[in-house]
């Protein structure tokens, strides 16, 4: 099964606007690419890289550290566990007023990742959680609904907020368009795929995948074996099309990619059933980028069967 982020509440993902919206209006709204340097000094946070050989600072970040619910005081030793075990990337310490990132999480993930952490802190009630000032326990739920909200907002700070949303909508969206935005705001295709799916239009069903590529196990390849790793859908997707799954996506791509290695992988069409039983087409078109696969489909309209004569 992909993973998919849960949907965050719309008076949630309204406070994240808000909150995105103000913290770039004391930035001067800058230009793109966003510099998170300059966010970092406007919220006064720290920036460490750690190494899991370094058991003295895997120590000062289990000092006082919230995860899941769980503080980490204990030693380094317990701390190694939990960034090689749990496969933990990254954390922030707001106490300390420091973000730890694994040193080996290549250069194009860490721009997210630290997103991801300085979203954490920018909004209140996530401070309040962290700092295990909420008389409520970080429950494995509330844990998932924080993390689906800080990617969310991940998303809002490093695409400027409303800036990107009304950009990609004066654009067809095709792959040179995505490549481009991708360089202009300095995210990753992956990213700006994902963002582009969630604010394209609302009233156009739209998916996207990212996995693996059927004639180069390398590409796309996860622990799990699976062959989608994130299916991302439009709320538009998935109140008319939310029972379609990611096997059946991944099936209909694979009935036209290229078995080339790097760039457009080509396009097709296929046929999903709405929650009323009608048939529509979608239009699906993938590029690869020679480590992951990226698909991204839309509905073009209802199905017209050609009758023969």
């Amino acid at each position: 099964m992909a993973n998919e982020d849960p949907k965050v509440d719309q008076f949630a993902a309204a406070d994240i606007d808000e909150s995105v919206r103000r913290l770039l209006r004391d930035l001067g709204n800058p230009e793109p690419p966003l510099k998170l340097e300059d966010v970092r000094a406007l919220q006064k946070l720290d920036l460490t890289y750690y190494s899991k050989s370094d058991l003295n600072l895997l120590d000062e970040m289990a000092h006082r550290v919230t995860l899941a619910g769980n503080f980490i005081t204990t030693s380094a030793r317990r701390m190694f566990d939990v960034v090689t075990k749990a496969g933990l990337k990254a954390l922030i310490v707001p106490e300390q007023r420091q973000i730890y990132i694994d040193k080996e999480v290549v250069d194009k993930k860490r721009r997210f990742i630290l997103a991801h952490e300085i979203t954490h802190d920018l909004l209140p009630w996530h401070r309040s959680l962290l700092l295990g000032d909420n008389e409520e326990s970080l429950s494995p739920r509330c844990h998932q609904e924080m993390e689906a909200e800080a990617n969310y907002g991940a998303r809002q700070l490093i695409f400027l907020g409303d800036r990107f949303s009304t950009e990609v909508r004066d654009h067809d969206l095709e792959w040179k368009t995505l490549q481009k935005l991708s360089k202009d705001y300095g995210n990753t295709i992956t990213t700006t795929l994902w963002q582009a799916i969630q604010c394209r239009d609302a009233a156009v069903p739209m998916f996207g995948m990212i996995g693996r590529h059927p004639y180069h196990a390398d590409i796309g390849k996860r622990a799990g074996n699976e062959n989608v790793a994130y299916f991302i859908r439009s709320n538009s997707f998935v109140d008319r099309f939310g029972h379609v799954t990611d096997a059946e996506t991944y099936s209909a791509m694979c009935s036209y990619v290229r078995p080339t290695k790097r760039g457009p992988m080509g396009e097709g069409t296929c046929l999903f059933t709405d929650a009323n039983g009608d048939v529509f087409e979608f239009y699906l078109t993938s590029f690869s980028n020679s480590y992951d696969l990226l698909t991204m489909g839309h509905l073009v309209g209802p199905y017209r069967k050609v009758v023969g004569f």
